[in-house]
């Protein structure tokens, strides 16, 4: 697989049948220009991932490409005239040859008076799992793990704790624009993360291959 990514929760991922395009939000640059994409996914409907103002352009650049959400961003997305499928927990489907599988079911808490939004993690090609803003532990081993790492509903113990609970073989941090020196949470990823996982960081355009 191919990742690339774009910042914050953005990532392309890319095999040998399919481009898709991971979580388009306000907090990353240079999605809108991709091109030959076979789908865009969104885990929720917060703003730094899913940018209302950017993907309709995309989507008109891209006209084959489909789109699948958690229902709640489904219904947001009807609002503004774009047709996408609200998966649930436990779905799955194929784009083209990739399989992906929809886990988890709920955006983590931020605090208990803001309400609770849905929140769907994507397993791709049974070896990536992005699981959006929630630590939700699969039910299976998982190579490549998109690890949240600062944001207003986590704390760096929590962070490290879910890289440790799913102990993959890699680690790519996510999620990390909430953190004015995110370097900081890197290192410390780093040092506590399970003896057999790596911690690869990607700077933002930047592609690597696992």
């Amino acid at each position: 697989m191919r990742f690339q990514k774009f910042g914050h929760a953005c990532v392309l991922v890319e095999d040998a049948d399919a481009r898709v395009l991971i979580d388009p939000g306000a907090f990353a640059q240079g999605w809108e220009d991709l091109r030959d994409l076979t789908a865009v996914l969104v885990t929720h409907q917060h703003l730094d991932h899913l940018d209302l103002e950017r993907l309709p352009a995309l989507l008109a650049a891209n006209p084959d490409v489909v789109v699948h959400t958690d229902q709640g961003s489904a219904a947001v997305l009807a609002e503004q005239g774009i047709r996408a499928e609200g998966v649930a927990a436990g779905a799955s489907f194929r784009l083209n040859g990739l399989s992906v599988e929809a886990i988890g079911v709920d955006h983590a808490v931020i605090h208990p008076d803001i309400p609770v939004i849905p929140n769907v993690g994507y397993l791709l090609g049974g070896r990536f799992l992005h699981p959006g803003d929630a630590l939700t532990v699969p039910d299976r081993p998982v190579e490549i793990l998109g690890a949240p790492t600062a944001a207003p509903w986590l704390k760096l113990w929590e962070a490290v704790d879910y890289v440790r609970t799913v102990a993959p073989r890699i680690a790519i941090p996510i999620h990390e624009k909430a953190a004015a020196f995110p370097q900081m949470y890197y290192q410390n990823m780093t040092k506590l993360a399970p003896e057999r996982t790596a911690v690869e960081i990607i700077d933002d355009g930047e592609a690597r291959e696992y």
